[in-house]
């Protein structure tokens, strides 16, 4: 986390201010800061900095990449252009005339989605669909159909947990073609039934915690 603004840093924002510069092509001079943290403590001392940020050669070339690309508009500028807003961003694409040359892909386009779990499950990782919708940012509903679509040739099911002690069976994702791992099957009714009330009596104070294993190892 960044520290407390310095005397430095503030003359260096009354200099932009003074000379009109814009604060995105300086930011390169306020390393750790970010652009948000940045217009905000100018506004707080009192610095008023241009209100209108002028769009800088490289902003405008990753804009054209966006807009060629296959990933939402949405997502694209909020993770490669994150000082710019989605209506700045469809304001200057117009501006620029390429905003007509992007089919529409927010809730019809997912190849970014399936995209981005294969970044996430490169070196033998095994995530589930709510892992990977957390850290991809996408919907759970998305990633799911991204994986299926797949299923098989790209993607496939690692192996089956339970992310708690009741909990139903969760398909752990990998990176593969072939087969799926096989469910577990179910537990009975009886087994589950007496898992219960041992579950009951160890909370009670009462029961032994290892009546389980030591069945299964007796048997």
């Amino acid at each position: 986390m960044a520290g407390k603004w310095t005397a430095s840093e503030n003359a260096l924002l009354a200099e932009i201010a003074s000379s009109n510069m814009s604060l995105c092509s300086q930011m390169h001079r306020f390393p750790g800061r970010t652009w948000d943290a940045a217009r905000t403590h100018a506004s707080r001392i009192g610095i008023s900095l241009r209100a209108a940020e002028a769009w800088t050669p490289e902003e405008v070339r990753i804009l054209k990449k966006i807009w060629r690309g296959d990933e939402s508009i949405k997502a694209a500028v909020a993770r490669l252009l994150p000082h710019r807003g989605y209506l700045a961003a469809r304001g200057e694409a117009q501006r620029l005339g390429i905003s007509g040359c992007k089919a529409r892909t927010g809730r019809t386009g997912y190849s970014w989605v399936a995209r981005a779990c294969e970044d996430l499950l490169q070196d033998g990782q095994r995530l589930s669909v709510i892992q990977l919708a957390d850290r991809t940012g996408a919907s759970r509903s998305s990633v799911y159909k991204a994986i299926v679509k797949l299923q098989g040739t790209k993607f496939r099911v690692g192996e089956w947990v339970r992310f708690s002690t009741h909990g139903d069976l969760a398909a752990l994702w990998e990176l593969g073609s072939g087969p799926d791992a096989p469910r577990p099957a179910r537990k009975s009714a009886v087994i589950a039934n007496r898992e219960a009330r041992e579950r009951r009596l160890i909370r009670a104070g009462q029961g032994n915690p290892f009546f389980s294993v030591m069945q299964q190892v007796a048997a």
